[in-house]
């Protein structure tokens, strides 16, 4: 039995030396030291050898088991050891990488604040296609098909006879047809015209139309809804001033201009060197609209002014240039 204990002894050293995980070893432990182990068998045998014999294979039992015991120990803490080693290891001390926050676009910041002053105005958030049809973007406008007045807006036309809005105007006979009077409403939105793109001109830009109508409103009542709102974004000190124009949906007509914040009034191309730029055109709205919203223009009056939000955007933080509010790289987006 003794040369049957060795070569057990040896067959296990062997099978342990090329273990390469602690499941292995544990597999090794049962298949050899375990209740049904092989050399636990022997041990059940050890009756069967001769009683002077019995002493000398039962020390050679004993022996072999410690050892076995002993380099399945080591042999564990060897594999820990080298699991352990293997990681990567970080110092817990160093101070953590602080990721980056986002925050709100230039245009939704200065948005919602316009909203808030007219809110307190008493207006109300509409929205309204972008892709309208000729009817609400021009013709319910006073704007028929043979206008001049289409010529100041280059439109772009879809092959199923709509168009890109050009105006948040189109949305004025839409409320109307709808909406019983009095009413004050404000319509954000972006517009579409083939411009000639330069700092302060895109073939894509925002504008908040606004429009009220009401019994008794004058034209003072529109003046004074100009300055109380640009002085709210601009502050007190904000120049205005004020200049007749034509548009076929308003009579009579004005154009806001507010003294350009970039260059002070110095001038510069994006107030195209006059010092002042144009911000707010408006009006008394024509009565051939009320018409078309199926609004009794003797009973009732309106205004209506459209702001050029982009540029309100551009002013208030003194970017001299349109075409950055949409450009979307993150390191100039990353500075307001």
């Amino acid at each position: 039995m003794n040369e049957e204990i060795i070569n057990l002894k040896n067959e296990a050293f062997a099978q342990i030396n090329t273990a390469s995980d602690t499941k292995e070893l544990e597999e090794i432990r049962i298949a050899y030291l375990g209740r049904n182990g092989k050399l636990t068998s022997l041990i059940k045998r050890i009756k069967e050898v001769p009683p002077e014999k019995r002493s000398q294979v039962g020390s050679l039992i004993n022996e072999t088991k410690k050892n076995l015991e002993n380099l399945l120990s080591d042999k564990k803490q060897e594999i820990i050891k080298s699991l352990t080693e293997k990681r990567e290891w970080f110092d817990l001390s160093i101070p953590g990488i602080k990721p980056e926050m986002g925050h709100k676009h230039p245009l939704k910041e200065v948005l919602e604040e316009v909203k808030d002053v007219f809110r307190y105005l008493g207006y109300q958030v509409a929205e309204g296609p972008e892709i309208e049809s000729d009817y609400y973007n021009f013709e319910a406008l006073n704007i028929p098909k043979d206008h001049p007045a289409r010529d100041t807006q280059m439109t772009f036309y879809l092959e199923n006879g709509k168009i890109l809005r050009t105006q948040t105007s189109a949305m004025q006979v839409r409320v109307m047809e709808k909406t019983k009077p009095p009413f004050r409403v404000l319509v954000p939105g972006r517009n579409f015209r083939f411009e000639q793109v330069d700092a302060s001109h895109g073939f894509e830009f925002w504008q908040v139309e606004g429009f009220a109508v009401d019994k008794n409103i004058r034209f003072t009542d529109l003046l004074g809804t100009i300055s109380f709102v640009l002085k709210k974004l601009f502050g007190e000190e904000a120049k205005l001033r004020f200049a007749t124009t034509n548009f076929p949906f308003v009579e009579p007509g004005v154009d806001t201009y507010l003294q350009c914040t970039i260059c002070k009034g110095k001038g510069c191309p994006f107030c195209k060197n006059t010092g002042w730029s144009e911000i707010m055109p408006a009006g008394m709205i024509h009565p051939e609209v009320l018409k078309k919203g199926k609004i009794n223009p003797q009973e009732w009056q309106g205004f209506a002014f459209a702001i050029g939000f982009s540029r309100i955007v551009n002013l208030r933080y003194q970017i001299d240039d349109l075409r950055i509010l949409t450009t979307p790289d993150i390191r100039i987006l990353s500075q307001f």
